[in-house]
């Protein structure tokens, strides 16, 4: 998907994620727990770059409602930023890792909230379809 049309869904991509962790959907036995947080930090930090200060020590995919409440806060100076940078070809950032640009950074934290906010979506459309579980976890049933 191209960069403006993650941009312009990432409001969305957020509600729908949000949405989905409030739902009876069971999420414990994915890796949501551990991957949002690292991605909302992954982003703070592209925005931190520009003076947008997020911090949340919220543990697991809750984290994300605390993004959430902060980004509608805030939504007109995170849009400017992120314009910005998906504008901006030249700017990098230094990571644990190495180099890397901030309009690649901050791309593929879009496509994962994008990524997410669809896969969530379709285990709750399965679920409301009482399609048949995949695997059955028995600390799950418990």
């Amino acid at each position: 998907m191209e960069a403006a049309a993650l941009f312009f869904r990432f409001k969305d991509n957020l509600a729908r994620i949000a949405s989905a962790l409030n739902s009876k959907l069971e999420v414990r036995s994915m890796p949501y727990n551990t991957s949002i947080p690292l991605e909302i930090d992954l982003l703070a930090d592209v925005l931190r770059l520009h003076g947008l200060d997020f911090k949340s020590s919220t543990p697991g995919a809750a984290r994300l409602f605390d993004l959430q409440q902060w980004y509608t806060q805030h939504e007109t100076q995170v849009n400017d930023v992120m314009h910005q940078v998906l504008e901006n070809k030249k700017a990098y950032m230094k990571t644990a890792t190495g180099t890397i640009l901030q309009k690649e950074m901050l791309y593929r934290r879009l496509e994962f909230f994008k990524e997410t906010a669809h896969t969530l979506e379709v285990m709750m459309i399965q679920q409301n379809l009482h399609s048949p579980k995949h695997f059955n976890y028995p600390y799950l049933n418990a």
